[in-house]
């Protein structure tokens, strides 16, 4: 019984102890919304050839890819079109919506209701477009579930501005826990997918990526001299496999965690570089950032670790004064 009695302190202390900092939440708020935004900026000029009547994949063929039941942004457009509202008037209102929502995400500005908000309008839109849809976009709509349950907005925000009462202790590391374990599983079976396959064992997936057409457009690399250095592509392919399954492993072990997030970002940015997925990477890194760089046990946040802070640096000072 005492040893049951210890797993299960260990387990509440694990998810529900609230020692840790809260400056990642904000981080999170901040840097998940700066990317969604830009995300969205970036497409759009060319919104009414994804979503619209007029889109270069007509709607009607798009519809034959999820079921009559499920609502898309062409439906919805439909039925406001019945009682009287143009299709440009709602995109127009859909475009200025998903600005501001974003907007009000990095300030902190309700970024719950924002969140939710934003996570109904994206899903419309992913649904009613699966030709245009990738990993960016569903990591996006992963980050707004996420920002629903983080009391994100109860630090370093705008409408702390507008609150006239206290702040209130929020306990958030249930929340944490699974977004850290979340990310952990996504990475191991990522990485258990590579490892099934002999693609990434010989190099051949990453000789693929690195020649696809929308890939490496920005820079133009010459990659052609890795044909007589096939070791390499092995080599970079091996490292992906390993980088994500003991991603799980070295993410939580204090000394390893730094060093095991440098390498995760370290793939990352090199999938943006080299095969352009900017925004995929982005929300990653934020995703990597947000769970694992301020588990730091050297900062000093919760009420109890200040207190016992300035109780040692008392009796320092008392010491001094005595000597």
């Amino acid at each position: 019984m005492k040893k049951l009695s210890k797993i299960y302190r260990k387990v509440e202390n694990f998810f529900f102890n609230s020692s840790n900092n809260s400056e990642f939440l904000s981080f999170f708020r901040i840097a998940a919304g700066v990317v969604i935004l830009l995300h969205f900026i970036s497409i759009f000029s060319d919104f009414d050839q994804f979503f619209s009547s007029k889109s270069i994949v007509p709607p009607d063929i798009m519809a034959t890819f999820h079921q009559d039941w499920q609502l898309t942004f062409p439906i919805i457009v439909k039925q406001i079109e019945n009682i009287g509202i143009s299709e440009a008037t709602t995109i127009i209102v859909t475009k200025t919506a998903y600005i501001l929502l974003c907007v009000c995400i990095i300030i902190g500005f309700f970024s719950r209701i924002s969140a939710f908000i934003l996570l109904f309008i994206q899903i419309l839109l992913m649904k009613g477009s699966t030709f245009f849809i990738y990993g960016a976009d569903f990591f996006t709509s992963m980050s707004l579930f996420y920002l629903i349950l983080f009391p994100s907005d109860s630090y370093f925000s705008i409408r702390n501005f507008f609150k006239s009462d206290q702040k209130k202790e929020h306990n958030y590391m249930p929340i944490k826990r699974l977004f850290q374990i979340h990310i952990s599983i996504a990475y191991f079976f990522s990485g258990f997918d590579k490892l099934m396959g002999f693609n990434w064992w010989n190099g051949e997936s990453i000789w693929k990526a690195i020649h696809l057409p929308y890939a490496n457009r920005d820079f133009n690399f010459d990659f052609s001299w890795m044909a007589d250095h096939s070791f390499i592509l092995i080599l970079v392919g091996w490292s992906t496999i390993i980088i994500e399954m003991c991603y799980p492993l070295f993410v939580w072990i204090p000394k390893t965690r730094k060093a095991w997030i440098f390498l995760t970002i370290s793939m990352h940015i090199g999938i943006a570089v080299v095969l352009n997925l900017y925004y995929f990477s982005a929300i990653m890194i934020v995703w990597n950032l947000t769970n694992f760089y301020f588990e730091s046990p050297s900062i000093v946040t919760s009420k109890s670790s200040i207190f016992n802070f300035l109780q040692r640096k008392k009796k320092n000072v008392l010491t001094l004064i005595e000597s």
